[in-house]
């Protein structure tokens, strides 16, 4: 037996060392909080007692610190626990769960007292189990002493290990006993169960130990996004004929040295699918996203380029003067072609893509051909075609190209074929093209254009077009809306239908223009190998003077004889169509400044000046001009004049520095000065408005001047912002009229009254333009606010659009200026000239645009990023750099929002001409979204809109897994050092307040007793009003829910409303039921119950503000209830409520002086009195409540009905 017992004892050992040994791996292998290598040890100790458990710890670490360094120093600690087990498990403290989780407790203790100061001494304090090492990281980074962090982070183990070791011996030995009771078997001893069970765990954990591995995610990173700012640019300002006038409104901006082109000329332009431009020049490539020109100077295959080319497939093929074909992705060079991959000749003319996918490169040697499939490389040469010029691919296999003797040459399906002798006649070819519909283009070195139907593979003449003052055809453009821009050396034309073609004023930029395309917002650009590049970008306003050729400060425009008249401070300048007019009137007005132009329903024009009086200007039989001047001597005041109106007589009135002056036909027949009542003579703008004429003066504010020839003085004492009025303009919606002032905007209603629109959000204005649609344009310095007529004399809003040169509106509008309409449009006085607009799209537009951002800079390095995948950001990494590019042409400038959202509170707006790159450091660790979008307001919608999710990696314990880990622990240990104290207390607070609630229910129920007692006491005192305060509660209740009062709140109401009517108890009976009238004595008395009500409640707690409803229900909103007078918000909410519940039921009950009233009487009633009796809003609640029937109407007349015939 003793053999046996010493043999049961060495494989016991062996088996807790194994044990040990695979649970101490198995936490390593998968990073567990805990070191699992005592449960051998606790078994051998249970069995076999504290020596043969202090021999297996002891072992243990000493076999794993042959690996393992620092484990060696712990076979003190491992033999320790064994003993101290062993001792105690012969004190069963493993037969019930407080004491095993008590000694848990203890032995994590003294392993963390051991550990601790072995650590310390030997190891920096560093643990060797990564959780307690993150325990210890963040005690520290939450400023705890470092010893105090060591001895957290190794409590944290050691408490989890050995709770967990104790629980897990715990659980065992109620399984062993479980299963010898439940079985019914004998075993020798309990150890074979255990020893198996373990055993068994052990293997299997090694087994798992083999299979686990550690996945590593890479970051895939893509290449989209979006971004951009602004643009500088020269303004052309010439003017040529037979222009095309959908274009007349594009604003020209040519781009040279001056604007970052270096070399001051463009070969070829072209626009990959990102949004990108891409000009080629002698100088290298360059890359233009809106705002900069950037040369790709580092890529030395691309330092002189002659021809552009993008794919399908969005590549871009530059062909170079000297370096063949480099093939660009991204920005990226990945290919390039060249002599070394087979062309004859590294000088590249033209590139195209046929529709089998084969690339055509044109050199001075030989048009070769390159495929993409299994590599760049090419595949054929036609040494015959040398130095092609044009090329131009269709749909079906066919190539057409033109060489520099203008012969052409035809390539079908990759074989040369004769060329279609419908073309093999000409010798002055130039340019060759297909247009999507398979149409064939040509065009000479003269200026004829010849148009070709493909007809069963055969060339058929459609059409010829000649283009008067075209010099050699260079390029042919179809845009997406189909229209044939065609480019020559001598200018721009689109043809139209049936040998139509209208020519594109291009102004200056008329030499050499090679290349064109129309951007993806709709802008046009042409290069030229000459001049550079010319942009033609879309707006709303048409800079007239710019087509004309010249600039000046305009003060007024009209429309008069078919000729657009402008007044400056020069003389008069005449503009018909696109051209400058010069007549007999201009020559008469050379170098006069005029102020005002006004045509009269007689078809007379009246010209104001300065310093030349008055001009009458008439048309007569021959067609020429009648023009009479009127100055001083003919009666008019002055010889300075600023406004001309017609009256609704015929008369004419003209105001001035020195009066006003009014005539009719060639009579001065009035004249008006401050002998007449004004109290300024300088005049500034005149209106007839109604049956009366307005003068607003310099200072002395409106004259008025009525029907019968009184004169009134409106000024800053009736309402005005100022006196000096610049404006005055009558509106067809209230039928009232907008004056402008020197600071600000005012208003003057139909009855005469004037009010200041101050919620206007600009002062400096000059003019009000009012459209029969109800909108209205404040014009001033500042640009265009546009606004809704009703908004702007309601006086509330203030975040008016405003239309300025982020829409196109690149002038200043001039101060006291005339503009004219004509239809839709509006012509502008501007300080460069006039600008024409529709007042029906001025602030509208096509708002495309383009956001890329491929990269960012982390640390200073470029990392790629995408807006599908995430970015990985390591634990470590400082800086982060957003540079984003948003791509626009256009001469708009939208507002940029961007948020990083995990960061910043809020979002940072600007232009996108104020837009940076922005660098955000030293973020903390988490996700991070950043958002930008492009906005067509700064507070306005949407546009376009990106997000890039960042991931910054924690730090384990940063994790929300890793607190709740922390969490637990805490928790744990928080159980076991309260357990008996937090039953016992438990216990003693559930009787406290038990018996505390039998209490308060109690309360509640005498209190509730009470209150429906009084209730009913004071109810009882008229018959009449029998349940009058129940009904009342309930209705307050009812409104009270809909006001979103609480359960609480609401129940406190009731009460609240069940003793509003208390103070009724000190009313003598006699006045409280008499039927008839009160007089105003019995009146005086009943109006007391009110504060005998208050008196009565004003010491009863159990109702928070009980003595409110009491003492305020009869208060009316106007202010004129009783007793205090309190009006609006400063009568409580409770009583507003109590009030209009008690108004209802007082009209749809019986009383003694009457019976009830008619319901539609009590609606009525109620919406009567909305406002000055009842809260507007408690009214609408009450009759909602009546609508759905919460109120039930027909019950309460029909009860009410029953009561009166009882």
């Amino acid at each position: 037996m003793k053999n046996k017992k010493e043999y049961m004892i060495i494989f016991a050992t062996v088996a807790a060392l194994l044990i040990d040994i695979l649970g101490r791996e198995f936490a390593v292998k998968f990073v567990l909080p805990v070191w699992t290598d005592s449960i051998g040890t606790f078994l051998v100790a249970y069995l076999y007692g504290p020596v043969c458990g202090a021999f297996v710890g002891f072992t243990n670490n000493i076999i794993y610190g042959i690996f393992v360094e620092q484990e060696l120093i712990y076979c003190v600690v491992g033999s320790m626990l064994g003993i101290i087990v062993g001792i105690y498990s012969k004190k069963r403290v493993f037969d019930k769960q407080f004491t095993t989780m008590t000694l848990g407790m203890g032995l994590a203790l003294f392993s963390t007292v051991m550990a601790v100061m072995v650590n310390a001494l030997l190891y920096s304090g560093n643990i060797s189990n990564v959780w307690g090492n993150q325990v210890m990281l963040l005690c520290v980074d939450k400023g705890l002493p470092k010893f105090i962090s060591y001895i957290a982070g190794q409590f944290c183990v050691e408490f989890m290990d050995k709770m967990l070791t104790v629980e897990i011996m715990y659980l065992l030995l109620k399984i062993a006993h479980y299963i010898r009771k439940k079985l019914n078997k004998r075993f020798k001893t309990i150890t074979q169960i255990i020893i198996l069970a373990v055993v068994m765990a052990g293997v299997c954990c090694g087994k798992t130990d083999k299979t686990a591995a550690a996945q590593n995610k890479s970051v895939q990173t893509s290449k989209a996004g979006y971004t951009s700012e602004t643009k500088a640019g020269k303004v052309s300002k010439a003017n040529s004929e037979n222009n095309n006038s959908e274009y007349n409104s594009y604003i020209q901006t040519q781009y040279s040295k001056d604007e970052g082109l270096l070399s001051g000329e463009a070969n070829d332009i072209a626009q990959t699918k990102d949004g990108k431009l891409w000009i080629g020049t002698y100088a290298g490539l360059f890359k233009y996203d809106g705002v900069k020109f950037v040369c790709f100077q580092d890529i030395s295959s691309v330092k002189s380029v002659n021809c552009l080319y993008v794919d399908e497939e969005g590549r871009l093929w530059v062909g170079t003067n000297d370096n063949g074909v480099t093939i660009f992705i991204n920005e990226d060079a990945v290919n390039v072609v060249d002599d070394q991959n087979g062309l004859l000749s590294n000088s590249v003319k033209k590139i195209v893509c046929d529709s089998h996918g084969n690339y055509y490169i044109g050199t001075s040697e030989a048009l070769s051909v390159v495929s993409l499939s299994g590599g760049v490389k090419v595949t054929k040469t036609f040494k015959n075609i040398k130095n092609v010029v044009s090329m131009t691919a269709d749909d079906n296999g066919n190539v057409a190209g033109v060489t520099e003797r203008g012969e052409m040459f035809w390539i079908s399906d990759g074989k040369l074929i004769n060329t279609p002798k419908a073309v093999r006649k000409f010798k002055d070819c130039n340019e060759v093209c297909f247009s999507k519909a398979g149409q064939l283009y040509i065009g000479t070195t003269g200026n004829s254009i010849y148009i070709f139907d493909m007809e069963s593979k055969k060339l058929k003449l459609k059409d010829k077009i000649r283009i008067s003052g075209f010099e050699s055809i260079n390029y042919f453009y179809q845009a997406d809306n189909d229209k044939m821009f065609v480019c020559s050396d001598t200018g721009v034309a689109v043809l139209g239908k049936n040998g139509s073609y209208h020519k594109i004023n291009t102004n200056n930029f008329n030499s050499s223009i090679d290349s064109m395309l129309v951007d993806y917002q709709g802008n046009l650009w042409f290069s030229s190998s000459r001049l550079g590049l010319l942009e033609m970008c879309k707006s709303s306003f048409e800079e007239v003077f710019q087509n004309i050729g010249m600039t000046a400060v305009v003060n007024s425009t009209e429309k008069w004889d078919g000729i657009l008249f402008c007044g400056t401070d020069d003389g008069l300048v005449a503009v018909k169509g696109r051209k400058k007019v010069s007549n007999q009137l201009t020559k008469r007005l050379q170098n006069v400044r005029i102020r005002c132009l006004k045509a009269d329903s007689k078809n007379t024009l009246w010209i104001a000046t300065t310093e030349m009086g008055i001009y009458k200007v008439t048309i007569n039989k021959n067609g020429g001009y009648d023009i009479k001047n009127f100055t001083d001597k003919q009666g008019i005041p002055g010889m300075r004049f600023r406004n001309i109106i017609e009256c609704s007589d015929g008369r004419i009135m003209i105001a001035g520095d020195y009066g006003v002056a009014i005539m009719s036909g060639d009579r001065v027949v009035n004249v008006l000065d401050s002998k007449d009542g004004m109290l300024n003579e300088k005049s500034l703008c005149l209106l007839e408005h109604k049956d009366a004429c307005y003068v607003g003066s310099d200072g002395g504010g409106i004259t008025k001047i009525d029907k019968n020839g009184k004169v009134t003085q409106i000024t800053k004492k009736d309402g005005l912002s100022s006196d000096v009025v610049l404006r005055m303009v009558s509106e067809t919606v209230y039928g009232g009229m907008f004056i402008v002032t020197s600071n600000g905007l005012c208003y003057m209603s139909k009855d005469g009254k004037v009010k200041s629109l101050d919620k206007f959000p600009y002062s400096n204005n000059y003019d009000i333009v009012c459209n029969k649609n109800g909108i209205c344009w404040v014009l001033g310095s500042a640009g265009i606010y546009e606004a809704k007529i009703k908004e702007l004399i309601k006086n509330v809003r203030s975040d008016y659009l405003l239309i300025n040169s982020k829409h196109g509106l690149r002038a200043s509008l001039v101060a006291n200026s005339w503009p004219c309409r004509e239809s839709g449009a509006l012509y502008l006085c501007c300080d460069t000239g006039v600008v024409k607009v529709n007042m029906s799209d001025g602030s509208k537009g096509d708002d495309s645009y383009r956001m890329i951002m491929n990269y960012v800079e982390i640390d200073g390095a470029k990392v790629a990023i995408d807006r599908i995948d995430t970015l990985k950001m390591s634990a470590d990494s400082r800086q982060i750099t957003f540079a984003p590019e948003i791509l626009n042409y256009s001469v708009k400038d939208p507002y940029i929002s961007v948020k990083l959202e995990g960061h910043d509170t809020k979002r940072r707006t600007c232009l996108l001409s104020e837009f940076n790159k922005i660098t955000y450091t030293d973020l903390k660790t988490g996700r991070y979204v950043f958002k930008i979008s492009i906005l067509d307001g700064y507070d306005g919608n949407v546009i376009e809109s990106g997000s890039y999710i960042i991931d910054k990696e924690n730090e384990m314990y940063q994790y929300w897994w890793f607190r709740l880990y922390i969490c637990i622990i805490a928790g744990l240990v928080l159980i076991w050092l309260t357990w008996f104290i937090t039953r016992t207390c438990m216990q003693r607070t559930m009787l406290k307040q038990k018996l505390e609630l039998e209490y308060a229910k109690k309360q509640i129920k005498m209190s509730n007793e009470t209150i429906l007692s009084i209730a009913r006491t004071v109810d009882a005192k008229d018959s009449n009003t029998s349940q009058h305060s129940y009904r009342v509660s309930e209705y307050s209740v009812a409104i009270a829910k809909r006001l979103g009062f609480s359960d609480e709140k609401c129940e406190n109401l009731r009460k609240m409303a069940l003793l509003h009517d208390i103070g009724k108890i000190g009313i003598p009976d006699a006045i409280l039921n008499k039927p008839a009238k009160l007089t105003d004595e019995e009146y005086k008395i009943m109006k007391t119950h009110v504060t005998l009500g208050a008196d009565i409640l004003k010491d009863f707690t159990l109702i928070d503000n009980v003595n409110i409803g009491a003492l305020y229900h009869h208060e009316k909103y106007d202010g004129t209830g009783y007793c205090y007078g309190l009006k609006g918000e400063d009568i409580p909410i409770e009583a507003r409520i109590i009030g209009i519940a008690d108004a209802f039921d007082a009209m749809t009950a019986n009383r003694v002086y009457r019976k009830q009233l008619d319901i539609d009487y009590v609606t009525n009633e109620l919406k009567r009195c909305s406002g000055t009796q009842f809260d507007p809003k408690l009214v609408k609640i009450m009759l909602s409540l009546m609508d759905e029937g919460i109120i039930d109407v027909e019950s309460l007349y029909a009860r009410s009905k029953g009561e009166t015939e009882e």
